[in-house]
């Protein structure tokens, strides 16, 4: 048996129509290619519904039959319910029964011959009446620390917490005190506030920016401030109620959306609700059985053993089940979501959302919906969020009505394991389409793509990592800096919202927590870096081709990673009316070796955008590109 003697691939139209993700109760048509030297007596279309299990068949009819291959076609319709669908084929010949299925699990597009039940393709079934809003689809963020970015005014030591370390220097490096049993007994603060973010503005609407995400801004004992004190309170630290809404206001002036970050999961061990410390003038669980927060968390042995999230004592966990909880996050009068929306906020990112129940965060999604339909609910989730199960169960994450985005961690591991070589440019494209293909369209433009976080290692630290230790340290700065040029450039052409990490088009640089989390550095930029980014996000911000354009991804070597983004006939992908255009990203990723691709396009002459000069034309409907070592380019078409 030869592989080719059987063929399906789920990313050709002519084998799965349409592609991708399937609103629900929409007609999907499958086809499979079988060697006309086999004598088949039925093909078989297994399908699973994922909610239920139930398993259904459907014989497959031959449609047509040449070039020595008889092709089989079944139309199957979606359920009425969101959900995965999964399929299979069943190929019953004269002497044997053969089956066809994914090649491997977690990766889609052509399959394999197997003589067993084999993995199968996952079709996305959801209901098209949510979308994402239009805004967000467009966006441009930027993540901000807020102790780390800027000061503005005097910085008011008296009211950080009593344990805390203040730097005098901002251009300290950040660390931890800890004690022998590695705990964290004393916090370092810079003193950044919400003030200096609003003093900030103009520059950050200088890289092209249309939303800023801040990490936590709640009253804490911590730095990071993922131990919440007070859902209600702004940390004193940072500044004032009225701090935000200023900033809020002054932002949306400029045409910036502000979000803040949700830690819903778990509360700090110091907060009114808990109150382990007795810091607060409250009856918090901790301390008493009849506290009205005491249902909020679970308990084995109280009140020393309770539950808390990773087993970190000073993060309870908090009962996402528990109504009372529910409605203090989000029924009540003066709710979390409701006190701050009336303070003008209407996006938020969901801390560890795999940890909170969907029902929770359909209710905080439908709460911010009901104020304003303009809201976005973004998660936290670290991989492929249209087939996520956390604790038993599957997700429902972008079935509709859940969630508008997650944060596109899967994307930035390809792209670090493209650019550390454990990953060639074939595989890339065949995960990225898979990504495509389960994700409904209104979500894979609106997921947030990045290169650094506050979770993981800056970017320029990582490539540093990956470079070969043979080129000299002036050879190895210009290739990083070429590579973080190649790779935020693929990030702000794709699709989804790009996120600047705060600090990265300046050169900072960083390990793991904390060492990612070092202050702004004013002053001391790396001009080069910080013009690129400014450039590029104003690219971002001209070309709808860039945003909602269509997307196709191709590749013609395992070094060289490309993708085609175009509006044509007056509409870009959602049908929304703009002007034609035509761009095509290409990147080298060998350190070493310069790359000629021929690559077949449409006629015409290609202008490159950041040197005007350099144009290239395709002849006989082929472009010839030579790119250099660790070279990244965008092409415009010229009319």
């Amino acid at each position: 048996m030869r592989q080719k003697d059987m063929y399906h691939n789920s990313f050709e139209e002519s084998y799965r129509e349409p592609f991708g993700a399937a609103p629900k109760g929409s007609p999907v048509t499958l086809k499979i290619d079988i060697s006309d030297r086999y004598r088949v007596s039925h093909v078989i279309l297994h399908y699973i519904l994922d909610r239920t299990d139930d398993e259904k068949t459907k014989e497959m009819d031959l449609c047509s039959q040449e070039h020595q291959q008889v092709s089989y076609e079944a139309t199957i319709r979606m359920p009425e319910r969101p959900q995965l669908i999964w399929y299979f084929f069943e190929i019953i010949l004269e002497d044997q029964t053969l089956f066809y299925g994914r090649e491997k699990s977690y990766e889609s597009g052509e399959g394999k011959v197997y003589d067993h039940i084999p993995p199968s393709w996952q079709i996305t079934v959801y209901d098209p009446s949510y979308k994402t809003p239009d805004w967000w689809k467009n966006a441009t963020m930027y993540q901000i620390f807020p102790d780390r970015f800027y000061t503005a005014g005097k910085l008011e030591r008296d009211k950080a917490p009593e344990t805390s370390l203040i730097h005098a220097h901002w251009e300290n490096d950040p660390v931890y005190i800890r004690n022998e049993r590695g705990e964290v007994i004393r916090w370092d603060f810079f003193g950044g506030n919400l003030k200096g973010i609003t003093e900030k503005l103009d520059y950050i609407e200088g890289l092209g920016v249309s939303v800023i995400y801040l990490n936590p801004i709640f009253e804490a004992e911590s730095n990071h401030r993922y131990d919440t004190g007070d859902y209600h309170k702004i940390d004193p630290l940072l500044g004032t109620k009225e701090d935000l809404e200023t900033l809020i206001k002054e932002a949306a002036e400029r045409g910036i959306e502000i979000m803040l970050d949700g830690v819903f999961s778990h509360t700090g061990s110091n907060s009114i609700y808990f109150n382990r410390e007795g810091k607060y003038d409250s009856l918090g669980a901790y301390q008493s059985k009849n506290s009205p927060y005491y249902s909020w968390y679970t308990f084995h042995h109280y009140p020393d053993e309770y539950d808390a999230w990773w087993g970190v004592g000073t993060l309870p966990t908090l009962n996402k089940e528990n109504e009372d909880y529910q409605d203090f996050l989000v029924h009540d009068e003066e709710s979390v979501i409701k006190t701050w929306q009336q303070s003008g906020m209407k996006n938020w990112r969901l801390d560890v959302a795999d940890e909170l129940t969907d029902d929770l965060i359909s209710q905080i999604y439908r709460q911010l919906k009901k104020k304003d339909e303009s809201s976005v609910l973004l998660g936290e989730v670290w991989e492929d969020a249209s087939n996520k199960t956390a604790y038993g169960k599957r997700r429902d994450y972008f079935l509709g009505g859940v969630l508008d985005s997650v944060m596109n961690y899967p994307m930035r591991r390809l792209m670090l394991d493209f650019m550390k070589g454990e990953m060639d440019a074939y595989t890339v494209h065949r995960r990225l389409m898979t990504l495509s293909e389960h994700y409904p369209k209104e979500y894979f433009y609106a997921v947030m793509n990045m290169l650094s976080s506050h979770d993981v290692e800056r970017i320029q630290t990582m490539l540093e990592d990956y470079l070969p230790d043979d080129f000299s340290q002036e050879e190895a700065e210009k290739l990083i800096i070429k590579q973080i040029k190649s790779l935020s450039l693929w990030l702000y052409a794709f699709p989804g919202v790009p996120s600047l990490y705060y600090g990265d088009e300046a050169g900072v640089t960083g390990g793991a927590d904390p060492d990612n989390r070092k202050p702004y550095p004013w002053g001391r930029e790396n001009k080069e870096l910080l013009n690129w980014y400014k450039q590029i996000g104003q690219w971002r911000k001209e070309h709808t081709a860039l945003r909602t354009g269509h997307w196709k991804s191709f590749t013609l070597d395992k070094d060289v990673i490309g993708f085609e983004r175009w509006t044509e006939n007056g509409v870009d992908h959602f049908n929304e009316k703009t002007s034609d255009e035509r761009m095509l990203y290409l990147f080298n990723r060998n350190t070493r070796k310069k790359i000629e691709i021929n690559l077949p396009i449409q006629k015409g002459k290609w202008q490159h955008l950041e040197n005007k000069k350099r144009i290239f034309s395709s002849k006989n409907n082929v472009l010839t590109i030579e790119l250099e070592p660790c070279e990244a380019m965008l092409l415009r078409l010229m009319k």
